[in-house]
Parts: structure tokens; C-alpha cells; sequence
């Protein structure tokens, strides 16, 4: 009669080590849910990558982006009406000067060329004053809902937006031509590697 109970604690192990393995995606020895759940409604994992800076590749986060359904083309991503979630990371500490640094790097790239409506200024402003500095394994999440982003630290709201631009600006700054790196981009959107 052992035998048989072996095999089925060793089955039941089995099973609990896969359900807990099934759960999450690790990049970089950062672990990410497979789902994020937004008012109610779950949203699969749809590509998660690691942002590096400065030529060393210094890791900064690890991004993942959640959707109602996976999909690789971010003009498609953009103009569907669910819901959508950028969930940051972070590995290593950064001072609030540093955020507001690498917003400021992502405005000018995205909209140094006159590209954003000048009425998301204040907006902008707003979202940068607003952010705080991150210790390594701090989240941030951006919860875009309908014609709005919600911004969260570590879980806590900490500002939302109703204008549509910014939020538009905001996921396109991650999935569309000019991201804080190509091979984000293409993780965050399941592509293969060029």
C-alpha cells in the first residue's frame, strides 16, 4: 500500500509545484502575475521585457504589458476600447530626480517634434510631480480604463487622468515607434527577437 501513496503525494506535489509555476512570468529574477486584474475583469500577460540604460545595459525594471486578449500589433492594441495595463518593476533604486528624468527623456523623444497636443502639458506636469522615487522591487502600474489612465505606485493610486491624449501618449511611448528601447517594445508585444 506505500507505493501507491508515494505516487500520489509525489502527483500532488507535482500538481502544486505546476499551479504555483503556472502563475507568474520571472525575467531577470523578477517575477510578474500572468493575469492583472481591472474592475473586475482579468487581463492575461500579453509580452514582458527588462528596460536597460546606458550602454552597460544597466537593468532598471522589468515591464509587462496586460490585455483583455493577447495581440502583437500595437495599432490594434491602441485603438481597442478594453482595458490595458503597463505593470513596471523595478530592480534597482532610483531617485524622484531620476524618474522625472526618464519621463522627461520619454516626452522629448515622443513629442520633441511637436507630436503631442500642447493641452497635456499640464497633465504631463502633474504626472511627473506626482511620481515618486522607487526602491528595487517596487511596482508601478499604469491602468488605462475607456478615455483614462490611473497611475499607481506599489499598488496605491497616485494620480488619474481623464484626458485621452495623455493616456494615448502614455502606452505609445512603450508599444509603438518610439519606445525606451526596440527590444522592450518587441518583448512587451510577444515578437520575436530581429
Amino acid at each position: 500500500m506505500r507505493p501507491p501513496l508515494l505516487r500520489l503525494f509525489l502527483l500532488a506535489a507535482l500538481c502544486c509545484w505546476l499551479a504555483t509555476n503556472a502563475a507568474a512570468a520571472t525575467l531577470a529574477g523578477e517575477t510578474l502575475p500572468d493575469t492583472y486584474s481591472v474592475d473586475g475583469k482579468s487581463l492575461v500577460l500579453n509580452g514582458i521585457g527588462v528596460r536597460t540604460l546606458t550602454i552597460f545595459a544597466i537593468r532598471a525594471y522589468v515591464a509587462a504589458l496586460y490585455l483583455p486578449n493577447p495581440s502583437h500589433d500595437a495599432q490594434q492594441i491602441l485603438a481597442s476600447p478594453g482595458p490595458k495595463v503597463i505593470l513596471l518593476k523595478f530592480i534597482r533604486a532610483a531617485s524622484k530626480s531620476r524618474i522625472e528624468r526618464q519621463y522627461r527623456e520619454g516626452e522629448e523623444k515622443n513629442c520633441g517634434d511637436g507630436g503631442c497636443d500642447r493641452s497635456d502639458e499640464a497633465d504631463f506636469e502633474r504626472l511627473v510631480a506626482a511620481a515618486p522615487a522607487v526602491a528595487a522591487g517596487d511596482t508601478s502600474a499604469y491602468v488605462f480604463t475607456g478615455k483614462r489612465v490611473r497611475v499607481f505606485a506599489n499598488d496605491r493610486l497616485i494620480d488619474e487622468f481623464t484626458n485621452q491624449d495623455l493616456a494615448y501618449r502614455l502606452l505609445s511611448g512603450f508599444i509603438v515607434n518610439r519606445p525606451p528601447s526596440q527590444n522592450l517594445r518587441r518583448q512587451l508585444l510577444g515578437l520575436p527577437d530581429d
